[in-house]
């Protein structure tokens, strides 16, 4: 069994963005650690914070807009609906599934730890309407067992 935890780490991923044409600043760098670091999905600004902890220096806005769009559109970092007015972002491993328990009193988030409950009718929906390289993202949605005592 091949060892993804080894092919998805801040040095692979530095390396992928390198191809795809963007320059590995310490800025940048600390936008990657700040998403390879974080608990749970965070927005832009969280983001933008860590990442200021990360580094020397914290990147302005338009960098980690930039660089979590590049990273999305390479299925680096996927975009988490929690039904709040902000995005919110987490790093995603190609090799791995992600969907999520919020609870609607705290705002807790929990990544689910088990296969996916809908992965099978996932396959059969992209054969029988023809679609390709289908994904969804799946999110429950609750009062957290904290909330409720």
């Amino acid at each position: 069994m091949p060892n993804h935890e080894a092919s998805f780490s801040l040095q692979k991923v530095s390396e992928l963005l390198r191809r795809e044409g963007l320059r590995m600043t310490k800025k940048r760098e600390g936008i990657l650690r700040a998403l390879f670091e974080a608990k749970g999905p965070m927005t832009l600004q969280e983001i933008q914070s860590a990442a200021g902890q990360q580094s020397a220096a914290t990147p302005d806005y338009a960098t980690v807009f930039r660089t979590v769009l590049l990273m999305e559109k390479l299925r680096l970092v996927h975009k988490v609906n929690l039904q709040r007015s902000r995005s919110h972002y987490e790093l995603s491993d190609p090799h791995k599934h992600y969907d999520h328990l919020v609870c609607r009193d705290c705002g807790d988030v929990v990544l689910i730890d088990i296969p996916c409950p809908i992965g099978d009718s996932e396959k059969l929906i992209a054969r029988q309407y023809g679609f390709r390289d289908l994904s969804h993202s799946l999110e429950f949605f609750g009062v957290c067992s904290s909330c409720s005592k």
